[in-house]
């Protein structure tokens, strides 16, 4: 009698198919972020909290707004960074999702002091002594799937960026490095 092959042994089970990433044609994307960073100015380390939404569609494309508030030292500075943008990414597996993205940027730069005198103007981009700052930004991270349940998941990872700024004295280059909390709702 031949033997039969493995796969046909009568001991072997069937396992179930991994879970993998959800194939969504749309869903909501929003991630909070912690940065350090220095400019191109000498002696300027940054640092910025933000947070990010956007809409993935088909799983690769995300426009995507952002909103950054953080400090320069040089001239004890507050940043106030708006971004506009496009996010690429992928499903390597359904753990991994690297991703590149590129946005236009307006910053405000104004001193401490400043927002002291007027801090709701400060925020709105209204109060004396702002340098309002135009540019792009650009960047890299991946996001890992921490938790994954009923259209929704949850991902951290990290983050690489740079942005180049126009249109008045200051620092021309800014470089972060992120630490990214994100999670997305299945929407369709």
């Amino acid at each position: 009698m031949l033997p039969l092959p493995l796969f046909f042994a009568p001991d072997a089970v069937p396992q179930p198919a991994a879970e993998t990433a959800p194939q969504s044609k749309g869903e909501i994307h929003a991630a909070l972020g912690v940065s350090g960073g220095l400019s191109d100015w000498s002696g300027d380390p940054v640092s910025y909290g933000s947070l990010r939404l956007g809409l993935r569609l088909f799983g690769i494309i995300t426009p995507f707004a952002q909103g950054r508030l953080g400090y320069g030292r040089v001239d004890q500075r507050l940043l106030t960074f708006l971004s506009l943008g496009v996010e690429a990414g992928f499903w390597v597996n359904d753990q991994f999702y690297p991703r590149g993205f590129v946005a236009f940027v307006h910053q405000h730069e104004e001193s401490m002091a400043a927002v002291d005198e007027e801090p709701f103007g400060a925020l709105l981009g209204i109060g004396p002594g702002i340098r309002h700052r135009a540019g792009a930004q650009f960047g890299a991270g991946v996001d890992i799937v921490i938790h994954r349940k009923a259209g929704l998941a949850l991902t951290v990872g990290p983050e690489l960026s740079g942005a180049y700024l126009t249109y008045s004295s200051g620092p021309n280059w800014y470089g972060t490095a992120s630490a990214v909390l994100g999670g997305s709702l299945h929407l369709f």
